[in-house]
């Protein structure tokens, strides 16, 4: 049963010519899964396969192969999500709430396993003082601007402040009626009694839409910065920017997509021969399977020789450089380059987008191109 039940399941693409073909009520023919497009067709084995399957899950029509083809396809993405899942609880950590990424949840793992003893900030009490009366009607007016609903009150935020003993709820500084603000808790819902929290007004203003308990843990991070002997801080801002600036991510190209072989012309009017895609996977379990750097980012100057020693393996980083195309060889790369750079671009020059691009914004009669590209 296991080599029926899992693994890559079988459909008949090309068979299915619409809709109403998912209703027929027999097991479709060894030759509805044969493609014209591969050139190929399943083997004996494969169509006892499939009508072992439709007798087994007791299938009715062609639309209940398609369900069982289509969970064979996720079943697998779940099993690997809960097994993901499962090595994350072993940090108390919840993949699906407390990260948005994988590299979040990772700095997570590493705070806790390599930082333990993080130190608070001291939470003296400051002195007491009443909520400005007239701070209400800016409030008020933020939420009639956005059709919220306003019932907060003076009697409430002195109470907060009390309790929170004029402290701010988020990094624990001492307020002052200067500083003191009221932040909503749950963005979603307007200045109400119970939804609001006392904090600073640069908190305020920098937690935008972030949770409090991450905008909190955010804080304790940047008060423990000195002992955080990995984190970027200001005495590798200088590498960090560059590292940033360089990193361009995937081109931005429009292709003309349609090509059909012994038909479509292509470099200079020859004949397309053959239709080749090409998918490159896994790019980053590939890096991660290479060196990889660590420690803290450090600098060293160039010197004669610096591109033998890396090529050799005697030193390990990276290499800024200036690279240029020959003339020789800018027709060659004309349409896809080997590298990338972040640039500003022109979206109304033909020369810079294109001809195919070019004529589409013409039709459209405004440019909805982006002016920050990848080239």
């Amino acid at each position: 049963m296991t080599g029926f039940g899992l693994g890559k399941g079988i459909f008949p693409y090309e068979y299915i010519t619409s809709f109403n073909v998912l209703n027929e009520t027999k097991v479709p023919p060894q030759s509805a899964f044969d493609s014209k497009l591969r050139g190929t067709s399943i083997t004996g084995d494969d169509y006892e396969r499939v009508k072992f399957v439709w007798e087994y899950y007791d299938m009715k029509s062609i639309k209940d192969l398609l369900i069982w083809y289509n969970n064979l396809d996720v079943v697998p993405f779940i099993k690997a999500i809960k097994a993901q899942r499962e090595l994350f609880k072993r940090f108390d950590l919840d993949m699906f709430a407390d990260g948005v990424s994988l590299p979040g949840l990772s700095e997570k793992v590493m705070y806790q396993t390599c930082f333990t003893n993080l130190q608070y900030p001291d939470k003296k009490p400051a002195n007491v003082f009443q909520f400005p009366a007239n701070r209400l009607g800016g409030y008020k007016s933020q939420d009639a601007k956005a059709k919220r609903e306003f019932s907060m009150t003076l009697e409430h935020l002195n109470t907060l402040l009390q309790k929170q003993k004029y402290l701010c709820g988020l990094c624990y500084c001492q307020l002052t009626a200067d500083t003191a603000s009221a932040d909503r808790i749950n963005n979603n819902l307007g200045h109400i009694d119970g939804n609001i929290l006392i904090s600073c007004v640069k908190c305020n203003t920098a937690s935008k839409d972030m949770s409090l308990g991450g905008f909190r843990y955010k804080t304790l991070l940047e008060f423990n910065s000195d002992r955080l002997v990995y984190s970027i801080d200001k005495e590798e801002k200088d590498i960090y920017a560059k590292m940033k600036s360089n990193i361009a991510g995937g081109p931005s190209i429009i292709f003309n997509r349609y090509a059909k072989r012994n038909e479509t012309k292509i470099r200079g009017g020859k004949i397309c021969k053959k239709i080749i895609g090409y998918d490159a996977n896994a790019l980053y379990l590939w890096a991660l399977g290479n060196e990889m750097p660590c420690g803290r980012l450090t600098t060293i100057d160039a010197y004669p020789g610096i591109i033998s020693d890396i090529v050799n393996d005697k030193i390990f980083g990276f290499l800024e450089c200036d690279i240029r195309t020959p003339p020789h060889l800018k027709e060659y790369f004309s349409e896809m380059t080997p590298i990338f750079k972040n640039t500003l671009i022109v979206c109304s020059d033909e020369n810079i987008i294109g001809q195919h691009m070019f004529e589409y914004n013409e039709a459209r009669k405004q440019s909805r191109a982006k002016p920050d590209l990848n080239r």
